[in-house]
């Protein structure tokens, strides 16, 4: 008897070219919201694994042409003139969600009154058509630039309130969801088997927006995965009926199976409803031999990116993995990396498929060993490429030979994971470096021409405003010394996470570093929440002192800010630069 959970192998799914022609085999998506600079990486590599064994596949990122279409003259002054301001009439008892929407408003018309909306979609389109000399070599369209990378942030909160909106029955005319509900439309028509979505945390609500839409449309089944996915397991399917499967960290090798055939419970790292209806969950089993590193933007609306950039990995999992505010060990099965020959490969590959030079390694981190071996391949071949990656501040790279090399390489831009600088705090975090060891890498890697990037959050349990003190004062100092392109997440308080050692730690009372816990709103939350020292706004204070300096020091150097929006975008102006260009923005 046919399983009725399985992928039904059939007529329309035999392996066959007719049988292709027929059908649709898997839909991938990537919805709202994510950025806009460059593509996300788990659909283009899960469509490799699949096309690699002769399966349809259309894959789309719907988020970005989303934000390609509000990005326009037109769709500007709708959001900024009809749109929002009813928005903001509905959500006049809702305080919080009423400022962001007049926030975002005062924005909107602040830029049509002095730059006009033509103009914003005039220099979206040079970014996207690569003008990228045009752009940045002059001074007003740099500007007009840097408030494009501003207004795709700020779609983040337009695309969430809109989305809640009409989940709460709302009835004003809204182009979030008429736009949403085309692209429902458009997948519904291709009939597909298997219509995937990766999912991380902020993904979620498009994610189960779209999907609820399209189940009735579809006789194809809908799973989930990514990172989410890894997280909440079977909480997709307890309240969402519209979710048939969810698949646990690496999912290619399941996926294809699934496609083949095989029934849903003999898979491995799948979470499935029996014929019962209950709810079972299958434990990943991964074989790393068949990991797929190599992905496959064909089809992919590459041309609707603001940046020429292509993600990679060139390694999955962290090779350190002990820090005690991090989560990361629950997307993968552990960590192991791709050979340094077929990374570069796969680079050149993608340089010369997708016309680009700009890569972005996305690892938790790029392992000294492994990030030395790529470079002497990329030296070897005489590869122009440029590259910004994670790193973590291992004492190999004392050693001055590696940072050069590296550099030498085309590793431009990288992003070091500090998190603090004070001793204390480091060592409560299990980061297993010290400052002195961290300084003196910073100013190997900047001698030899890297641009270096500090990751830092505060707050962490325990941390005083001293302590404090000393990671916004090294900071400054690094950055004044020009060390550290300015880059200032130590604004960011620490996020307490799901499953970190330390969530787990604070949930014996008697052992929690905090002095209150404050447990989920639900079981699909990912974030708690816990009350802070009585010194804490000392520490907001001076960290506002510190934004507003430095907000001051990039306005006399014309350093551009950058972000999540625009993170690989140092690449192109360092690039630029290199070429002998004249930029109107620096990096540092």
């Amino acid at each position: 008897m046919a399983d009725d959970n399985a992928a039904q192998p059939g007529k329309d799914n035999a392996d066959t070219p007719a049988a292709r022609e027929r059908r649709t085999d898997a839909v991938l998506l990537k919805m709202p919201n994510h950025n806009m600079d460059y593509p996300h990486l788990a659909v283009p590599t899960l469509t490799a694994a699949l096309r690699k064994n002769f399966f349809k596949v259309k894959q789309q990122d719907v988020n970005v042409l989303l934000r390609d279409f509000l990005l326009t003259e037109e769709m500007l002054k709708d959001l900024a003139y009809r749109f929002l301001p009813e928005l903001a009439k509905a959500h006049i008892d809702i305080p919080a969600d009423f400022d962001r929407i007049r926030n975002a408003l005062v924005y909107l018309h602040y830029i049509d009154n002095q730059i006009g909306f033509a103009r914003v979609e005039q220099v979206k389109q040079k970014l996207q058509a690569r003008k990228y000399e045009e752009v940045f070599c002059d001074e007003q369209e740099s500007s007009l630039a840097s408030l494009i990378f501003v207004l795709t942030g700020m779609l983040h909160i337009v695309i969430d309130l809109a989305l809640t909106y009409d989940e709460a029955g709302g009835e004003i005319d809204n182009p979030v969801t008429n736009f949403l509900h085309q692209k429902v439309r458009e997948v519904a028509a291709l009939n597909p088997r298997v219509v995937g979505f990766s999912v991380i945390q902020i993904q979620r609500k498009a994610t189960l927006w779209f999907a609820r839409r399209l189940k009735p449309l579809i006789q194809g089944k809908i799973a989930v995965g990514g990172p989410d996915a890894s997280t909440f397991k079977e909480e997709y399917l307890k309240n969402n009926d519209c979710i048939d499967y969810a698949f646990l960290k690496e999912a290619e090798t399941t996926f294809l199976e699934l496609l083949r055939g095989k029934p849903v419970e003999q898979l491995d790292g799948v979470v499935f409803r029996d014929a019962e209806g209950n709810i079972q969950v299958n434990e990943p089993r991964h074989d790393i031999q068949l990991s797929i590193f190599r992905p496959d933007f064909d089809g992919y609306d590459l041309d609707k990116f603001l940046l020429p950039t292509l993600p990679l990995s060139t390694s999955r999992g962290c090779a350190f993995a002990k820090c005690t505010f991090c989560n990361h060990y629950k997307t993968y099965s552990g960590y192991y990396s791709n050979d340094a020959v077929k990374t570069v490969d796969i680079i050149e590959l993608l340089a010369k498929r997708y016309n680009t030079r700009f890569f972005h390694f996305v690892d938790d981190m790029l392992e000294v060993k492994e990030g030395t071996a790529i470079a002497e391949e990329l030296i070897r071949r005489d590869l122009d490429v440029n590259i910004l990656t994670y790193a973590r501040f291992e004492p190999q790279f004392t050693d001055e030979k590696i940072l050069e090399l590296w550099h030498k390489a085309g590793i431009r831009v990288i992003e070091w994971g500090l998190e603090s600088a004070s001793q204390e705090v480091l060592k409560k975090m299990i980061k297993g470096v010290s400052i002195r060891q961290v300084q003196n890498i910073l100013d190997i890697s900047s001698q030899k021409g890297i641009v270096n990037k500090l990751m830092l959050f505060h707050n962490y349990p325990g941390e005083t405003v001293d302590q404090l003190k000393m990671t916004v004062d090294f900071l400054r100092k690094n950055v004044l010394e020009k060390k550290v392109r300015p880059f200032f997440t130590v604004r960011g308080r620490l996020e307490l996470r799901l499953f970190t050692p330390l969530e787990i730690t604070s949930r014996d009372y008697s052992k929690s570093p905090f002095r209150k816990r404050y447990e989920r709103s639900s079981s699909f939350d990912s974030l708690l929440g816990y009350a802070d020292e009585d010194d804490y706004p000392r520490k907001v204070e001076y960290i506002e002192s510190f934004i507003n300096e430095m907000s001051q020091y990039l306005n006399e150097n014309k350093i551009f800010s950058t972000n999540d929006e625009n993170m690989s975008l140092d690449l192109l102006i360092l690039d630029l630069k290199r070429r002998g260009l004249e930029t109107a923005v620096a990096v540092q």
